[in-house]
C-alpha cells in the first residue's frame, strides 16, 4: 500500500487546494537515523474515507460560495442605501448595535461616555 501525504497548491483562480501526493521516505541522515514517517491521512479502517473527505471539502466550498454571494448582496443593498442618501457607515454601526444585547450596548456606551469626559471631549 502506498502512503499518501497532502500538499497545498493554488489553482489558476487563486483557490487553495490540498492535493494528495505519494509519500516518499527521505534518505537516512548522516547519523544513520531513519527519515520521519508521515502517517497515512486516509485511514483504511473505515473511519475516514477518501469519499467522505471529498464530500466535506465540497460542502465547505459551497458554503464559501454562498458567503461570497451574500457579501455581494449586502454590497448591493448598501449601494442602494447610499444612492438614496443614507450614510453607509451609520447603517453598519446600527447593524452592529442591533446584534448586541441591550445591556451590553448600554454598558459600552456608558464606558465610552466616561472616557470621553475624562479626555474633555464632551
Amino acid at each position: 500500500m502506498t502512503m499518501m501525504t497532502m500538499r497545498t497548491v493554488r489553482d489558476a483562480s487563486g483557490m487553495v487546494r490540498h492535493m494528495p501526493t505519494p509519500f516518499v521516505p527521505s534518505a537516512p541522515t548522516k547519523r544513520g537515523k531513519k527519515g520521519r514517517v508521515v502517517p497515512d491521512p486516509i485511514k483504511t479502517n473505515g473511519e475516514v474515507t477518501a469519499e467522505e473527505l471529498r464530500l466535506l471539502i465540497e460542502r465547505a466550498e459551497r458554503i464559501v460560495e454562498e458567503i461570497k454571494g451574500n457579501q455581494d448582496d449586502l454590497k448591493d443593498v448598501m449601494a442602494e442605501a447610499k444612492g438614496r442618501g443614507y450614510d453607509a457607515k451609520a447603517l453598519r454601526k446600527i447593524m452592529t448595535i442591533r446584534l448586541k444585547k441591550k445591556e451590553e450596548f448600554q454598558e459600552e456606551e456608558a464606558i465610552l461616555e466616561v472616557y470621553l469626559q475624562a479626555l474633555g471631549m464632551i
